[in-house]
């Protein structure tokens, strides 16, 4: 009936705004969910910058912060920032983009649909799971049912891998804390110490969407892929224009073909114009191969063998790279020369056959690459053959080799130096599959298990390990042999006293020491151990054996400079005749039994020459030393000669126009009556007209 039709449209109508209310809550909440605040969050890329404001483009960098930190996420700011607190207390800005949140990215509580956290989480543990992967694993199992985590055990330590790993990989940070070295190996990068490769090894720092593709089979998961996925890759790039040249190489060697191109994209292969696939390099560069010849016409799309070799004339990467793709470095013989072109010459294999024998031969993986085609698939084979079938078929395991069933002893035979090419890689391949709508299917993702793993994951550390010292001294005397590198020594101190004091002091501000004082001999010897631990912990230890010698003869200071016949007031020694050689005084304090040092104003030692106002001299006693300033009479203003400047100067001083102080006072008062006066202008001006010498 009606009435029957319009209660139902009514009864619908509320339930279609009941629905509307309860779907509006439901969206609301979970919008508010994502932004609750504060929460536990880790950064995620291999340095984050941290600025002290959330507009970083007007603000100052403050810090980097490594891959694997864990932050407190304290509030959304702008400019798709968070504010963090890092570190203790320290706060600041980063982009919300490489901040991962621990709490929605982790599960514990059983999903309903699939199995219970407690079901799954026993499940991986009996595949040969850590448990501490568990939360990680069934978070990425509810949103990705299909994806296959497969564990592989290894028997070696995090820890013993990463110092293993020391020295092979680098970054580029300004952050000091993580460089290995102050040395850069490559423009702007640095090798890294092995506390924050750690934290870049543990696989636990990486079981997120994006980053979990670094585990990816790169063997297993060959035919996952569509046209979509590369165009992404790509991204209107250069590699746009080799997309059959790709396809071809990965189905030829059962390789993913969304790994080769992320792979050529990392070497720089996706810019417009870049070298290695122009054909065009030593036209481009006037840069040629070891024995002189062209690199045009030569192709290299994965930078395979580009590396600087300085001793060959490569100081360019590129340049070797080309080198060898054109198979420059075989047997020089077997190159058959352009006779119209002697820098054109071309890698033959059948050349120089004898008895049925070839001496030349096929060059490896289908060089000389000199088409697109031939790079890229000889790059695919090599890729493929040199690696993914030597036991490293993830992309982790090309820059860690250390798979349970690597076939090339551990921890050599790596494909990048970059610590963050796996992270960054990972991260082309999800946005990529992702595109292409392919990101649920059956992927398998190989994940290593290290032996005795602790419950919770690795974190960089963010301290100085700056545990040196700057100088020590000996009854408050510089130690003269002293080295920050040397830790030992063996030192006669030659000395009348049973005791002598030990000070020291650091390079770094934040590092603390022990072991400095007061020391006594025992039996004419003492053993001193200084211990400089730096802010990280780590800790450096100088031991100094000193031995006492006693003097023959104890020569003062003061019985020096009262044999040189030279006046002294303090810290001045004047009464120095314009023109007095450096050796003629340093003679007279060897002479009585003393020695001596000489430096211009700014510190450089002086051997030969003459004084002039302003230098020091340093007397050393038996035991002591003393530094005076050199006063030489009339040389006032510290050029060596006495001449119109200092008399115009001493008129000034006389004239109260502008009086003269320190050391060029006692210059200016050539009389030695305590003042300058007129008799001193009378003297000066006399030296000058070369009427009496002063």
């Amino acid at each position: 009936s009606d009435g029957m039709k319009r209660l139902l449209n009514y009864f619908m109508l509320v339930l279609c705004i009941v629905g509307t209310f309860l779907l509006t809550i439901s969206s609301v909440t979970m919008v508010n969910a994502a932004e609750v605040y504060p929460y536990k969050g880790a950064i995620l890329a291999p340095t984050l910058v941290v600025h002290n404001k959330a507009n970083t483009s007007s603000s100052s960098a403050v810090t980097e912060i490594a891959y694997g930190t864990v932050v407190d996420v304290l509030e959304s700011a702008a400019n798709n920032t968070v504010k963090i607190k890092y570190d203790g207390d320290k706060e600041g800005y980063v982009s919300k983009s490489y901040v991962v949140n621990l709490e929605t990215n982790t599960l514990t509580e059983s999903v309903s649909g699939i199995e219970t956290y407690g079901d799954y989480c026993n499940s991986l543990v009996a595949k040969g799971f850590n448990k501490s992967y568990c939360p990680h694993l069934y978070y990425l199992h509810s949103k990705h049912p299909k994806w296959i985590f497969t564990p592989d055990v290894i028997n070696e330590t995090l820890e013993s891998a990463a110092t293993a790993q020391e020295g092979k990989n680098g970054l580029q940070t300004d952050n000091q804390n993580y460089w290995l070295s102050s040395i850069q190996y490559e423009s702007g990068y640095y090798k890294v110490k092995a506390s924050l490769i750690l934290s870049v090894m543990d696989p636990r720092n990486s079981l997120y969407d994006a980053t979990i593709f670094q585990f990816l089979d790169l063997e297993d998961s060959s035919d996952i892929y569509n046209d979509q996925v590369l165009a992404k890759v790509a991204a209107g790039g250069n590699l746009t224009n080799f997309y059959t040249e790709f396809k071809e190489a990965a189905t030829k060697n059962k390789v993913n073909v969304v790994h080769l191109m992320a792979r050529s994209k990392q070497e720089g292969a996706n810019k417009v114009g870049y070298s290695p696939t122009k054909g065009s390099y030593s036209t481009d560069h006037n840069l040629f191969s070891h024995q002189g010849y062209s690199l045009d016409g030569y192709y290299n799309f994965f930078n395979i063998g580009a590396y600087k070799e300085e001793e060959l004339g490569y100081t360019d990467t590129i340049q070797r790279g080309l080198a060898h793709a054109a198979g420059y470095f075989a047997n020089n013989t077997c190159f058959i020369v352009d006779e119209t072109d002697p820098k054109k010459a071309t890698y033959d294999p059948t050349k120089y056959k004898t008895d049925g024998k070839t001496l030349c031969g096929e060059l490896s993986y289908q060089r000389p690459w000199n088409t697109p085609s031939k790079a890229v698939s000889g790059g695919a084979e090599f890729i493929a053959g040199d690696y993914i079938r030597q036991g490293q078929d993830t992309m982790y395991y090309q820059k860690f080799n250390v798979a349970s069933y690597a076939k090339i002893k551990r921890h050599t035979h790596q494909y990048m130096t970059n610590l963050g090419a796996p992270w960054s890689e990972a991260d082309m391949l999800y946005k990529a599959y992702k595109a292409g709508n392919l990101v649920d299917e059956a992927f398998n993702f190989v994940i290593p298990v290290y032996k005795n793993m602790p419950d919770t994951v690795y974190q960089p550390v963010n301290k100085s390990s700056n545990n040196r010292l700057s100088n020590i001294t000996i009854n408050d005397k510089n130690f003269e042999v002293f080295d920050a590198d040397v830790v030992e020594y063996n030192y006669n101190l030659v000395t009348s006293e049973d005791t002598f004091k030990i000070g020291a002091k650091t390079e770094d501000s934040l590092a603390t020491l022990t072991g400095t004082g007061d020391y006594t001999f025992v039996d004419g010897k003492a053993e001193v151990k200084i211990t400089v631990q730096a802010e990280d912990g780590s800790t450096n230890i100088y031991v100094l054996n000193i031995k006492k010698v006693i003097p023959e003869e104890v020569v003062t200071v003061n019985d020096v400079v009262s044999k040189m016949g030279i006046k002294v007031d303090e810290n001045i020694m004047y009464g120095i005749s314009p023109d007095t050689a450096i050796t003629t005084i340093v003679n007279t304090v060897t002479k009585n039994k003393g020695e001596a040092k000489v430096t211009d104003s700014a510190g450089k030692v002086k051997s030969s020459g003459s004084f002039v106002t302003g230098d020091k001299i340093t007397i050393v006693g038996t035991s002591e030393e003393k530094t005076f300033s050199i006063a030489v009479r009339g040389d006032v203003n510290g050029d060596g000669a006495v001449d119109l400047k200092d008399f115009v100067l001493i008129q000034s001083h006389i004239l109260e126009k502008s009086k003269l102080t320190g050391v060029k006072n006692y210059a200016g008062d050539v009389n030695y009556d305590g003042k300058i006066i007129l008799a001193d202008f009378v003297l000066v001006q006399s030296h000058i007209l070369k009427k009496q010498s002063l």
